[in-house]
């Protein structure tokens, strides 16, 4: 039973930046952000944060917004326009306690344009609860733990992500992390139906997937002999 989710990427000072911006633009914006596994907050390493920025804002621009329809729109419309007014107002609440839209944030009938924020305050509902939408929050942290517990401080955990080339953080980030699913070098979105998927806390009881579906079906039985 899988119940929403907000989904963090993490990505360090050695990450691969090209590959990180691509998979975290495409993870974020798919499907219009309506995605339990998109990607919500990023959380990037102090060192890096502007080079990211600035790749990252490039990315976005070149993304087309509308219909659902044309073939040629990488942001599509939300199901209603009511939930782009949502949204939107979740984005509203953000910037009057001090968050700063660095692209994006109007919307169009049910057309939300790909939305990016940063210095968003603790505890406005789009960085607690999940946007279901165009939008994406950026953080700026100082040290690989520092990340893991701003990853941790929402109450859902589906899918978290991390960019780095270092084993060592990886594992560190596998061990910490209070998901369902870590993905190493791609975005929260990545998921194959052969894997086990579910997530922590409020995200969900029990694993979906062919294997795991089976195994959630099955009676255990004991059968003891006394020889």
């Amino acid at each position: 039973m899988e119940l929403g989710s907000n989904s963090p990427v993490i990505v360090l000072a050695d990450a691969n930046l090209e590959k990180a911006v691509h998979s975290i633009a495409a993870g974020a914006f798919a499907q219009a952000g309506q995605n339990c596994l998109g990607v919500q907050r990023v959380i990037l390493h102090r060192e890096i944060y502007a080079r990211f920025l600035n790749r990252f804002l490039e990315s976005v621009a070149k993304l087309k917004t509308g219909c659902s329809r044309d073939e040629s729109t990488d942001v599509c419309a939300m199901i209603d326009a009511s939930q782009a007014e949502r949204v939107e107002q979740w984005i509203a609440e953000a910037v009057r306690g001090g968050a700063r839209i660095a692209a994006g944030g109007g919307h169009r009938g049910a057309v939300l344009e790909p939305t990016v924020l940063e210095n968003v305050p603790s505890g406005v509902r789009i960085d607690r609860e999940e946007v279901y939408g165009p939008a994406v929050s950026l953080y700026s942290v100082d040290s690989l733990d520092a990340a893991i517990d701003l990853a941790n401080r929402v109450r859902y955990g589906i899918h978290a992500a991390i960019f780095t080339e270092s084993l060592t953080d990886a594992f560190t980030a596998i061990r910490r992390l209070d998901v369902g699913g870590v993905m190493i070098n791609d975005s929260t979105d990545y998921r194959l139906d052969i894997m086990p998927f579910g997530g922590s806390k409020l995200s969900g009881i029990g694993r979906e997937g062919i294997r795991a579906g089976i195994e959630q079906m099955t009676e255990t039985r004991v059968v003891c002999f006394n020889l």
